[in-house]
């Protein structure tokens, strides 16, 4: 096992008994990479002053559930316990562990983060139906696991974590469908309309849904003050997002205050001839100025196809909608450089770049720029 903890002030080498060996620490990270039975030793490192708790602990045979519930109720029995940040990792979570969670998490009040990775549950609707309508109501942050038979009971659980945490900021959810019906349309992202308040959405599902500029509008309206929307397949974490291009003005126009976006545009071979350049140019026959990005930070693409002949045209876009100079395209195979089949993306980046250098005039249509020329 491995122990990580910060430790603000040196500890004295004697303790009287029943004390935490390390009165003054404020994080503990523990890390068991096989078995569990040891693991209530952790108890001995508990003090009061504890503010971050990380459990990251393997599956482990039936007998061995027992050491874990023993450990919520021994933190159970430590009233001065007053947690800010709880991290619990472990598969193959069944309904009298997260009894137990559940129970300790309610002794919690004060807690502002929360990250609950139990893929798969054992017993999934005992064990969520128990879990999510007792999460500490004033948490700013929560990561976990949801899964569902159906519609009816994946809307439920979405609507009991939303009207449950009204304070969210930060959700990140793990979505997996245990039946016949899974997340396909715009419209199963309804059930997280409800909670205006949230920064940042990430989800990781099945399939693929589609946004036209109606979607993409009535989304931003509900959640007004996004600034990061990532939602991936959680099999190869690809964009599940697909948009056309142009419609990357509907998402500037209906979030404003977004910094990082994941999206696959468009599901076929690109076709940049629906981007209307002549709106963005500021002529005398143009539409009236196009709405652009002012904090857009991070446009993550993934494995979008782009042919060459459209990289100029495409560059010269992100160019006119991505206001922010620090701009960055992520893609897939992006790290790893990985040989044609990024080359239209990585040529795209590399001209915004050039587009925005003053003394290069702007946002010429010059194909000599092309970097992969």
């Amino acid at each position: 096992s491995l122990l990580l903890a910060e430790l603000p002030t040196i500890v004295a080498p004697e303790r009287p008994e029943n004390d935490p060996l390390l009165p003054n620490i404020r994080t503990i990270i523990w890390k068991l990479s096989t078995g569990t039975a040891n693991l209530h030793r952790v108890l001995l490192f508990i003090p009061p002053s504890l503010k971050s708790l990380t459990l990251d602990l393997p599956a482990s045979a039936r007998e061995e559930g027992d050491s874990v519930r023993q450990l919520f109720d021994g933190l159970m029995a430590s009233p001065e316990l007053d947690l800010e940040t709880f991290k619990f990792t472990k598969p193959e979570v069944g309904a009298r562990m997260v009894e137990r969670l559940s129970s300790f998490l309610e002794r919690q009040p004060n807690l502002k983060v929360l990250v609950i990775s139990t893929d798969p549950y054992l017993e999934p609707r005992v064990s969520q139906e128990r879990l999510f309508p007792t999460l500490p109501s004033g948490l700013r942050e929560l990561r976990a696991d949801v899964e569902f038979h159906d519609k009816t009971e994946y809307i439920a659980r979405i609507q009991t974590i939303s009207q449950r945490l009204p304070n969210l900021r930060v959700l990140k959810l793990v979505l997996s469908s245990i039946g016949s019906w899974d997340l396909s349309n715009f419209e199963s992202l309804s059930p997280f309309l409800q909670n205006r308040n949230l920064e940042e959405l990430t989800l990781y599902i099945s399939t693929a849904i589609h946004l036209d500029t109606r979607d993409i509008h009535a989304l931003g309206k509900a959640l007004p003050r996004i600034t990061r929307l990532d939602l991936r397949l959680h099999y190869n974490v690809w964009p599940a997002l697909k948009i056309q291009a142009s419609s990357l003005m509907d998402f500037a126009k209906a979030f404003p205050n977004l910094r990082v976006l994941t999206t696959d545009i468009s599901s076929t071979d690109i076709s940049c001839t629906d981007i209307p350049l002549a709106s963005l140019e500021g002529n005398e026959s143009a539409e009236p100025e196009a709405p652009k990005f002012l904090n857009l930070r991070v446009l993550n693409v993934g494995t979008s196809s782009l042919s060459e002949d459209d990289v100029v045209r495409m560059a010269e876009f992100l160019a006119k909608v991505c206001a922010d100079p620090l701009l960055e395209i992520e893609y897939d195979g992006k790290k790893n450089d990985s040989g044609d089949s990024v080359r239209p993306w990585r040529d795209v980046e590399a001209m915004v770049e050039l587009i925005r250098r003053p003394n290069l005039g702007g946002g010429n249509s010059n194909a000599d720029r092309t970097p992969g020329s």
